[in-house]
């Protein structure tokens, strides 16, 4: 009997390298939100320290009104970095859910193949058991056949 070959093999592989590549894809997007999800911490840190050293300059009477402006200009700088941090988080997260997807269908569809491809070989050990018993009931009936010929001589 033929060797067992699954005429789809090619897709599967095909298949699976792009869901490998999905994955990928997905690892560096979330790495790039990891990213700025530091930066954010690391703006609102920010923004912490600056108000505390305001009420520090503030409550020793060393607050003059050019340090009070360059304060609030500074702080909202602050505040524009995070707005776009934030933004780009967000359109982030929309390519991460989209990536996700595409994995999800990446993923159905590979199962999908390698049940097929089991299924396949299921039907494949099938027939060759089928095959091998015919051999043997042909062995049997051959060797019953020869001991028969070999008696009635």
């Amino acid at each position: 009997m033929k060797k067992f070959h699954f005429k789809l093999d090619k897709l599967l592989s095909y298949k699976d390298q792009l869901l490998e590549n999905g994955l990928m894809i997905l690892a560096t997007l979330n790495a790039e939100m990891q990213r700025l999800n530091d930066r954010l911490r690391a703006l609102a840190e920010e923004v912490l320290r600056s108000r505390r050293s305001l009420a520090e300059k503030q409550a020793e009477g060393e607050l003059t009104p050019t340090a009070y402006q360059i304060h609030f200009r500074y702080e909202d700088f602050l505040k524009k970095e995070i707005e776009e941090t934030e933004g780009a988080a967000a359109k982030l997260a929309v390519k991460i859910e989209q990536q996700i997807e595409v994995i999800r269908g990446l993923r159905l569809e590979t199962k999908s193949l390698e049940i097929l491809k089991e299924s396949k070989l299921k039907d494949y050990r099938k027939e060759e058991m089928k095959a091998h018993e015919q051999m043997i009931d042909e062995f049997v009936n051959t060797s019953r056949l020869q001991r028969q010929a070999a008696q009635g001589t």
